[in-house]
């Protein structure tokens, strides 16, 4: 009888419906893309019982919104005790609270793949089905399954563990054999065992082995050893190899080996332990077109450091945001692929050392914790024992983000001979908004870093201001920025690149200042330190911290901000580079509409700088998902603009657009709120969030960056007493920072202020205040410009 073929078509498929793959389909799903998730089981895998969940990995399952669901029914573990069966002595104790509050919970791997899978979508996952081929179709793959049913899919994700098909399609060896096993038992007890929350762990001669609590009645064990060839004939009988475990761990406390001998027959699985070499990683493909491989299909490793299950749930949150960051937008079959391929290469360079980090470090890990061998244990118990079960914190940085505000502060520290560390949550420089307008204030804050020069040889001087009413069809006024006599005299100002001038104070920076996929997800005090939690799991310590984050910041919340609050406003901005000069004159063109405010600007003799903003409508919403229907509302609203002037918005292409919200900060929350507190403060949009109307927003992030440097240098520039160093240090930063936020708090409330009462005036949609705009106000709000602009924030030393 013949197997009848059915045909299917999927957006994304994900093979495995382990960690990774229930991860990466739930945040695909929390993020609007659907996926479909083969499974070759008849129900979810569960092998293994239990499994350490750290930090990184809390920090993934928050993300995609199942954290708190486990966290109800686990213990958290409050630190990690290790002995040694040789001598009976502790040889090490670590505190998780004392190390910034790390949390570490024992979760049952049933209990957490339900978790995920709960939250999906009915039929996301597809049980009993085997994929036993993938074959090429133009940019699609074809997945024949062992039933005979084909699927046709866009997008393919290995997700399908040790033996993954998808990682040898795509050209990985099957994982190595480490001479190693692994036994894993749960043991269910009837009474609470009364065991402290604690990982703990004991070192044998050649075998490691430890318990951990998961509830009340509910305790995790292992054991891994190197097992002799007889010793291979155990796998096969449960009953021998729990006596052989029993054995080996004779010296260990009654109270926790009772846990091993209450563990039922059933409740035992034993294993050898595989992993990918890491040279293979570093050659290998992790992603080729529209396919890429998460979880034990990418990184199989060694459980010595009990981040196999944590870096799946991180591979997943990762690849679900690259890859809906790519199908975010229609477009035809090729783009699509191209935007796919180039997700997943995103995902895949953000995850690669990763992977080959922890595949080394478990390795060697577990080479010195398993060891066999009476010199190597005697090392491990009498040296190398605590840094095994420690984390190692590196104590640097400054700066969170590598925006404006950030590279500046960093580049004035470096003038003053003090060195930081920028970790910028991006791959790259971030130049979101194209161009910005840099005013004679911000030119003097260039100046005193050293790349003011270097900026003014690849932009246009602008010699004025015209403002033309398209409600009127008339010119309402017009501003020089050349006249010396004018009240504010001759005033510099230029349409910057915001790429050039990132990369122009980023060049500047010594190398290895940058680290670049280096998110802060939380912060913790540790004494006069403060403690950073990346989203890979690093922890960094650092005397001093300074949120440059942008307007999401996380350390502008740390110091009991809130979120900037959204105006009603969206701005449309566009950069648009022709292959022939534009002959505009070098002036700032705004116009003013209905309900709108627009302008035009030339950067150089090829480029022009554009923005539109407006108050839409609910259905307006729409259209920043959409450039092409965008762009024609724009173009539909400018109607009246000079044809000379529309032309260069005609022109941009959609890719060159960009839309968002308009947000600030209320003045008030600046007034009473910390923008330092102890040894951490703010700066930039992580400060001042406000409006463009003035064009101060980049401008006053540069003020930003010198003030700071310069009051924070002054607090590094004397040596406290030795005894009293860490102490005195830490008040002088503090007043450091306290110098710091007087001298700005009333500047940016000033033009948080102006810039918002300037927008609405420029922007409204009132027939009245239209009429006093163009016929009134025109000349004085123009003036404005130059008035915000007439600032100086000083020198990076101040003169004695």
């Amino acid at each position: 009888m013949e197997t009848t073929k059915i045909f299917e078509e999927e957006d994304v498929v994900i093979v495995g419906a382990g960690i990774a793959g229930l991860a990466t389909a739930l945040g695909l799903h929390r993020l609007g893309v659907r996926s479909l998730v083969l499974e070759s089981s008849d129900s979810l895998r569960v092998t293994g019982f239990a499994l350490g969940i750290w930090e990184n990995a809390w920090k993934a399952l928050d993300a995609v919104g199942v954290g708190d669901i486990l966290r109800h029914k686990h213990i958290h573990l409050y630190g990690n005790v290790t002995t040694s069966l040789i001598t009976g002595q502790q040889l090490a104790t670590m505190s998780f609270r004392d190390k910034g509050k790390l949390e570490l919970r024992s979760v049952r791997r049933k209990l957490l793949l339900e978790a995920l899978g709960n939250e999906l979508p009915n039929s996301t996952i597809r049980y009993m089905s085997k994929v036993v081929a993938i074959e090429e179709s133009g940019f699609f793959k074809i997945l024949h399954l062992v039933d005979g049913t084909t699927i046709k899919t866009k997008v393919l994700i290995g997700c399908d563990g040790i033996n993954s098909v998808v990682a040898k399609w795509l050209g990985f060896k099957e994982a190595s054999y480490t001479g190693r096993y692994g036994i894993r038992g749960f043991a269910e007890l009837e009474n609470n065992h009364s065991f402290e929350p604690m990982l703990m762990q004991f070192y044998g001669k050649g075998f490691r082995a430890g318990v951990v609590p998961c509830h009340e009645k509910g305790v995790y064990w292992f054991f891994t050893w190197t097992p002799a060839t007889q010793d291979k004939e155990l796998m096969e009988n449960p009953a021998k190899l729990k006596q052989y475990v029993l054995n080996k761990l004779e010296n260990m406390p009654s109270n926790v080996i009772s846990i091993i001998e209450k563990t039922d027959l059933d409740a035992f699985h034993s294993a050898p332990l595989r992993y990918r070499h890491p040279w293979e990683l570093i050659m290998g493909n992790i992603s080729k077109g529209n396919v890429c491989v998460a979880g034990d299909a990418l990184h199989p490793m060694t459980p010595d450091l009990g981040q196999g299950g944590c870096s799946a749930l991180e591979d997943g949150v990762v690849l679900a945001r690259c890859l809906a960051e790519a199908l975010s937008k229609k477009q035809k079959e090729e783009e699509k692929y191209k935007r796919i391929e180039q997700g997943l290469k995103k995902y895949a360079k953000e995850r690669r050392w990763r992977c080959i980090d922890l595949i080394t470090t478990a390795y060697i890990a577990g080479v010195i914790q398993q060891a066999d061998s009476k010199f190597v244990t005697f090392f491990r118990d009498k040296i190398l024992a605590p840094l095994l079960a420690g984390q190692l914190f590196k104590k640097s940085g400054f700066d969170c983000g590598a925006g404006i505000a950030g590279l500046t502060t960093s580049l004035g520290l470096h003038r003053l001979g003090i060195e930081s560390l920028v970790l910028e949550s991006s791959d790259s420089l971030r130049v979101g908004g194209f161009a910005l307008t840099v005013w004679e204030n911000a030119w003097k804050a260039l100046d005193v870093v050293g790349v003011g020069t270097i900026l003014r040889h690849q932009h246009l001087q602008l010699h004025g201001n015209v403002t033309t009413s398209l409600v009127m069809g008339q010119q309402t006024s017009t501003t020089s920025f050349m006249d010396n006599k004018g009240k504010y005299g001759a005033r510099e100002v230029r349409c910057i690149g915001r790429n050039l001038l990132l990369e122009a104070l980023a060049n500047e920076l010594p190398n290895g200042t940058i680290r670049y996929m280096s998110k802060v997800v939380a912060i913790e005090e540790s004494g006069f330190s403060k403690i950073l939690h990346l989203v890979d799991g690093t922890t960094i310590k650092t005397k001093v911290l300074i949120g440059c984050d942008g307007v999401n910041s996380v350390v502008a919340k740390w110091l009991g901000f809130k979120e900037a609050s959204y105006t009603g406003r969206y701005a449309t901005r566009g950069y648009a580079e022709l292959k022939t000069t534009h002959n505009l004159e070098p002036m700032f063109m705004q116009y003013f509409g209905k309900g709108f405010r627009a302008g035009a600007i030339p950067c150089d003799e090829k480029s022009v700088y554009w923005f539109f903003t407006w108050t839409p409508i609910n259905q307006d919403k729409e259209l920043a998902q959409d450039p092409a229907k965008l762009k024609q509302y724009v173009l539909n609203k400018l109607e009246k603009m000079p044809s000379d002037v529309k032309h260069f918005i005609e022109n941009t292409e959609l890719d060159a657009f960009q839309s968002a919200p308009l947000r600030h900060r209320h003045p008030w929350e600046l007034m009473m709120g910390n923008i330092s507190k102890g040894n951490v403060c703010v700066a930039g949009d992580a400060l001042h969030p406000m409006t463009p109307d003035l064009g101060q927003g980049g401008c006053s992030a540069l003020e930003d960056g010198v003030v700071l440097a310069r009051c924070l240098a002054e607090a590094f520039s004397k040596k406290p007493k030795e005894e009293e160093e860490e102490e005195e240090e830490y008040k002088r930063i503090e007043e450091g920072f306290k110098k710091y936020a007087k001298e700005r708090r009333w500047r940016c409330i000033d033009l948080i202020i102006a810039n918002y009462f300037v927008g609405s005036i420029q922007e409204s949609g009132s027939k009245l205040v239209n009429f006093f705009r163009d016929k009134i106000l025109a000349t004085y709000l123009a003036s404005q410009l130059l008035k915000k602009s007439n600032f100086d924030c000083g020198k990076l030393k101040n003169s004695p």
